[in-house]
């Protein structure tokens, strides 16, 4: 299912020509992306417009994925450290955003985030909010399962914004730590 969600994402971003690598200058992809503002762990409202001035790592997921979404969190949380270590961290703010908001609660997600220790902001909100924000972002996924023990098949690209607010590059899952690293200076 995860193969089947990654290939209809890949297929949309190539009707859109996002799938080809960035070149060193990361140009801006005016095709995804755009502000939002979704319920934040602390249960307030919280928008891209908060983050200005700042690079952000964007990841959609959910917190009950057995495996890509807490591997790509760490991973985020990887680039993070090598960030505070260059004294950049603060310069950057990850940010996940949940397509369960069934599960996925404010409450849910201030819990289950500072496992990361990388200052991670969890947002949550209506199904309607998120299926809008996932559509400007070209976030696919899918519900399958009982009303009581469901998962999700989903894209998992992790999307790179400038200061700005605008989408810069998006890279896979399993992402090499240091190109993010690098691109982020890039960008600051």
């Amino acid at each position: 299912m995860q193969l089947l969600a990654r290939f209809l994402t890949l297929c949309w971003f190539v009707g859109l020509a996002a799938c080809e690598p960035a070149p060193p200058d990361l140009p801006v992809n005016d095709r995804l992306g755009g502000d939002f503002t979704l319920t934040d762990q602390d249960g307030r409202p919280w928008g891209l417009g908060d983050a200005r001035g700042r690079v952000v790592i964007l990841f959609f997921g959910y917190t009950h994925c057995p495996d890509i979404c807490p591997a790509t969190l760490a991973r985020v949380a990887q680039v993070q450290r090598h960030l505070r270590e260059q004294g950049a961290a603060g310069a950057v703010q990850p940010v996940f955003i949940t397509f369960d908001p069934q599960r996925d609660t404010a409450q849910h997600l201030k819990a289950y985030l500072p496992w990361f220790k990388a200052d991670i902001i969890g947002l949550t909100g209506s199904d309607a909010d998120i299926r809008a924000v996932a559509q400007r972002y070209g976030v696919v996924f899918l519900k399958s399962g009982a009303a009581d023990r469901y998962d999700f098949t989903h894209s998992d690209f992790i999307y790179l914004l400038d200061a700005q607010g605008r989408v810069r590059k998006l890279y896979p899952a399993d992402f090499n730590i240091d190109e993010v690293v690098n691109d982020v200076q890039t960008l600051l």
